[in-house]
C-alpha cells in the first residue's frame, strides 16, 4: 500500500474548498463525494470497498492502515487503496475531510 501525501497546490491555484474539489471531479455523476467532520481527539475506523482520494479541508490527522501510517494536514491529499483505515484526529482543531470515490 502506497501512502504518499501531496499538496493541494499541486492540483489547483485556488484555495482548497469542497467546491474546488468537486470542480476537479467531473462529470459529477462519475464520482461519489462525502464530506465528514470529526472532533479533536477522535479515532475513527473506516473500511473502503474501493480506492478513493482523501482531501483535508481543516485540521490534521494520522491515517493508519496495513501496517503503514501517514500524517496529513489542511490542504493536503492522498490516494488510498481499498481497505481498512483508522483516522486519528491530532491537535485541538476538528478534522474536516472530503472523500472522493470514482464510480467509473
Amino acid at each position: 500500500m502506497n501512502m504518499i501525501k501531496k499538496s493541494w497546490t499541486d492540483l489547483s491555484a485556488e484555495s482548497i474548498s469542497e467546491e474546488a474539489i468537486r470542480a476537479l471531479h467531473r462529470p459529477q455523476e462519475n464520482f461519489k463525494i462525502y464530506v465528514n467532520t470529526y472532533e479533536a481527539g477522535a479515532s475513527v475506523p473506516a473500511k473502503a470497498g474501493h480506492a478513493f482520494v482523501l482531501y483535508v479541508l481543516a485540521g490534521s490527522c494520522k491515517i493508519s492502515g496495513d501496517g503503514k501510517e501517514v500524517a496529513l494536514s489542511a490542504a493536503e491529499w492522498i490516494s488510498l487503496e481499498k481497505g481498512a483505515y483508522t483516522f486519528d484526529v491530532v491537535g485541538n482543531e476538528d478534522l474536516k475531510l472530503v472523500k472522493v470515490f470514482s464510480l467509473s
